[in-house]
């Protein structure tokens, strides 16, 4: 997110209403009594300061006018909003409802010093005004974040990437795609694994464990209490995931090191279950990258890596802003050896299987530019780049030496997903990379999701063909053999020339 990137609309649910009054103003403690002045006999007639009337009605009905606005023209009626609440507060000054939703309307429109100065004035004429104190300091995150977006260097010319491998260490990672551990919430109709989810990793556990590194997407927060203010508990289409702290067990053990957690679900429970999910993966050593400020950086085989996660919406690095995400990543290239980016975007469903090279949508929402995002990543450094979202496998690419694997579906969704046709196949991907990050092998290893939701290795291979004829199709190339193997070409000898 930055200057540009407009926020998700957060529907207000305060009372409307204006203020009826100024707040009472205090002597600072310990403050000097004012000089007492002697009375005088007569005394000048005092001026006369009069008011402007309060048309406390009419400002209310702007308010509702614009909150009618916002509500079904979405981020291209913030500007009309903005207007009617400020001649909202114009009929009002002390309309405290119309400061809310002026806030929230400038969020929208990502002018976050603006949405600041708004909420700071409600604060002054109306401290008490509901779910301002929770609302509050997440704009003021927000706003930090922005800026310190707004204050990463320009790359200026980027360099040419290295196509050919350099001597030195290499790192073998394996990756994949979408992991979803069951729905604890709303506890009527909890649905979760026994054993801690644990047995949901075991017929891949020995293929996440063989590398050097190993990533995957955590499409859940990692909570053991909270309610969800995305979905209503009795909703049938919508999906808020949540499930106990005690699984973060489970993805440690299986072997993995970072889990992406920028995604559509991770912000499901709000900013505690935000922090309620880092500090259940701290607890059991995986690193991770969501928010934005969060990356994860390791150093392995004297190679420094750092993994950084990009998806759609509010708080997290985003896949929208190309421009933004090619400054980021060209920023921990400087300090890094490798970078790693993972990416939550696309459409969804068995039909998105193909990378259209431009912006998708999914439900009326942008799902970013798969094609552009990852080029223009790759450009700026990164090294592997790394897709799930549409929760099923898409082609592969290599690109400047770079390999980019658009989409590796889901990886587990304990009965939560449906798993018909192409929805079911999964994969995991094992990579080696050179120590300048030029890929040197690849293997897609295939696997199959049974009900209710477990993967498990897939004799038939129906991922490598499916990702084969999509690569083939959509970018020209197979890149895999028909085992799912890669491997890089050694140099032709050079030709002796003749005396």
């Amino acid at each position: 997110m930055n200057a540009r990137q407009p926020l998700a609309f957060v529907v207000a649910v305060a009372t409307l209403r204006c203020a009826t009054s100024t707040p009472a103003t205090r002597e600072p403690v310990g403050a000097p009594a004012a000089p007492v002045l002697p009375a005088v006999a007569e005394s000048a007639p005092a001026a006369v300061v009069v008011q402007p009337a309060r048309d406390i009605e009419g400002a209310l009905v702007l308010v509702e006018a614009g909150r009618v606005i916002q509500r079904e023209r979405g981020e291209g009626g913030a500007a009309d909003a903005i207007r009617t609440y400020r001649e909202a507060l114009a009929a009002d000054p002390k309309c405290a409802a119309a400061l809310w939703e002026l806030g929230w309307s400038y969020q929208v429109q990502a002018e976050l010093d603006q949405a600041v100065a708004a909420w700071d004035e409600l604060k002054a004429l109306e401290p008490g005004y509901p779910d301002l104190d929770r609302h509050y300091p997440v704009l003021l995150m927000r706003r930090d974040q922005a800026r310190a977006l707004a204050a990463l260097p320009d790359p200026g010319v980027l360099p040419e990437r290295e196509t050919a491998p350099r001597e030195g260490p290499t790192l073998t990672l394996k990756a994949v795609g979408d992991v979803n551990l069951g729905r604890a919430w709303p506890a009527d109709r909890a649905t979760l694994p026994a054993n801690d989810a644990r047995d949901l990793f075991v017929p891949f556990a020995e293929e996440l464990k063989a590398a050097d590194l190993t990533i995957g997407n955590l499409e859940t927060v990692l909570a053991d209490s909270g309610d969800s203010t995305k979905c209503g508990p009795k909703s049938t289409k919508c999906f808020s995931f949540r499930v106990p702290t005690s699984y973060a067990a489970a993805l440690k053990e299986a072997g993995f090191d970072i889990m992406g957690i920028a995604n559509n679900h991770a912000g499901d429970f709000g900013q505690e279950g935000r922090a309620a999910t880092k500090q259940a993966l701290d607890a059991v050593g995986i690193k991770y990258s969501g928010t934005i400020g969060d990356v994860a950086s390791v150093e392995i085989n004297g190679l420094r890596l750092a993994l950084i996660a990009f998806s759609f919406g509010a708080d997290v690095y985003s896949i929208l802003d190309i421009p933004t995400a090619k400054r980021v990543v060209a920023d921990l290239k400087r300090r890094h050896d490798l970078v790693v980016v993972s990416f939550h975007g696309g459409a969804e469903g068995a039909d998105a299987g193909h990378v259209p090279k431009e912006v998708e949508r999914f439900l009326g929402e942008n799902r970013g530019d798969e094609y552009g995002f990852a080029h223009g990543v790759v450009d700026a450094g990164a090294d592997l780049v790394v897709g799930h979202g549409p929760h099923r496998v898409r082609g592969v690419e290599i690109y400047k030496g770079r390999f980019i694997a658009y989409s590796l579906g889901n990886f587990c969704t304990y009965k939560m997903f449906g798993l018909a046709g192409a929805l079911g196949v999964t994969a995991v991907l094992g990579v080696t990379l050179a120590a300048n990050g030029v890929v040197t092998e690849a293997r897609l290893v295939p696997g199959i999701i049974d009900q209710p939701g477990i993967p498990r290795p897939d004799p038939t291979g129906q991922a490598i063909k499916l990702v084969r004829d999509l690569s083939r199709q959509d970018f020209g190339d197979a890149v895999l053999d028909a085992a799912g193997h890669y491997q890089r070409s050694a140099p032709a000898a050079a030709t002796a020339s003749s005396p």
